[in-house]
């Protein structure tokens, strides 16, 4: 039994150990990455500002969201890399006076390159896993230059495309929807002639106002007016009755002072 417990003890012993060998090398491993990636980052830092009065500049990505505009100015060409970033190269305002080249080379990133109307662009990308999309429509024509786009991607996603491409996009979408003012009729969408034609004659149109609600005394005032004029029917009644009762009286009274002259004669 004791040499048992003394195994068990030892095991749990060893699996702590083995535990906390693995939180140390994990938290090595994560120093060495992350002083690797200061070190990359700081690299490409130096080499981009080394190179800002160069005819070939470095653009340089790691790690973050970049967007990069050349604005009327010549551009000649460039060196671009992205490292775990999205970046954007935004050549739609740039002057092209010959053919340029683009050296590329992006890792597990998302990179945009915009060029400007009148320019064509030829990629020659090797790529692993990744996707490349050129969406310039080159046309053959004399004078037309041209952007060489050459290097690797690695895990990526490559899109060329000409200035305003979304912008075109969103507007043949907005196209499909129906203005709210043109569902509405205006005064020209009708014709009173057709309407109201008087050669089939006059037409007569009929127009009832509702000023609102009846009060309550306006509608009693016609029963009162009915009851009234029943009241007056029936007085008129009982005193015709009245007088027809009168007259039978009357006449019987008569008839029977006749009779008491006649009796008185005999």
């Amino acid at each position: 039994m004791c040499e048992q417990g003394g195994f068990n003890t030892m095991a749990k012993k060893h699996g702590l150990a083995k535990v906390v060998l693995g939180v140390g090398a994990a938290a090595v491993a994560g120093k060495v990455a992350f002083d690797k990636f200061k070190q990359t980052k700081e690299r490409f830092a130096k080499e981009e500002n080394d190179s800002f009065d160069d005819e070939i500049r470095k653009y340089n990505a790691i790690g973050e969201k970049k967007v990069i505009e050349v604005e009327d100015e010549v551009f000649a060409g460039c060196e671009l890399k992205a490292v775990a970033s999205k970046t954007v190269l935004d050549l739609g305002l740039a002057v092209f006076e010959k053919d340029v080249y683009i050296n590329f080379s992006s890792n597990a990133s998302s990179v945009t390159i915009i060029l400007p109307e009148g320019v064509n662009a030829t990629c020659d990308i090797s790529r692993k896993i990744a996707g490349v999309k050129n969406l310039v429509d080159n046309v053959d024509e004399e004078g037309i230059h041209t952007v060489y786009i050459i290097g690797k991607a690695v895990c990526s996603n490559v899109e060329v495309i000409p200035v305003n491409f979304y912008v075109d996009e969103e507007d043949e979408e907005d196209s499909d929807f129906v203005e709210e003012d043109d569902c509405l009729a205006s005064d020209d969408d009708f014709d009173d002639d057709v309407i109201f034609d008087e050669k089939d004659g006059d037409v007569e149109v009929e127009v009832k106002v509702i000023n609102g609600k009846v009060s309550d005394n306006e509608q009693k005032k016609p029963e009162a007016s009915e009851t009234n004029t029943d009241k007056e029917e029936a007085e008129e009644t009982e005193k015709e009755e009245a007088e027809e009762t009168e007259k039978e009286e009357a006449a019987a009274d008569d008839t029977e002072e006749t009779e008491t002259i006649d009796i008185e004669e005999v």
